[in-house]
């Protein structure tokens, strides 16, 4: 039974290995709700990873992911992801260049959640 709730891996250079080793932990982890990877280079494939973990967690509440190289394909596996997630209500992805493309697949999945009835 962990009682961990809160992980600061900001600045730490984990990478995709490292972002993938948090994802697989995070699915079979129930107590963790805050999570800051910022400035940690997972890219695409590292928020690809964590996308799967948030399909499965219903803990975490809170993910900050900004500085991260994920760009508009990762904002779109994370939109995705949150469609089904119910317990994230704060996600940071500043300065991830995610440009107006990206900015669009987050904003149809505010509207999809909205329409579902979770915001």
């Amino acid at each position: 039974n962990c009682s961990i709730r809160n992980i600061n891996l900001a600045n730490n250079r984990i990478g995709l290995e490292g972002a993938k080793a948090l994802a697989e932990a995070l699915m079979v982890n129930r107590s963790i709700t805050d999570i800051n990877l910022a400035n940690n280079g997972i890219g695409f494939q590292g928020s690809e990873a964590l996308a799967e973990a948030l399909i499965v967690t219903t803990s975490i509440s809170d993910i900050n992911l900004a500085s991260n190289g994920i760009g508009v394909a990762g904002a779109e596996v994370l939109a995705e992801a949150l469609i089904s997630n119910t317990s994230v209500k704060n996600i940071n992805l500043t300065n991830n260049g995610i440009v107006v493309e990206g900015a669009e697949v987050l904003e149809e999945l505010l509207e999809e959640k909205r329409w579902m009835g979770f915001g």
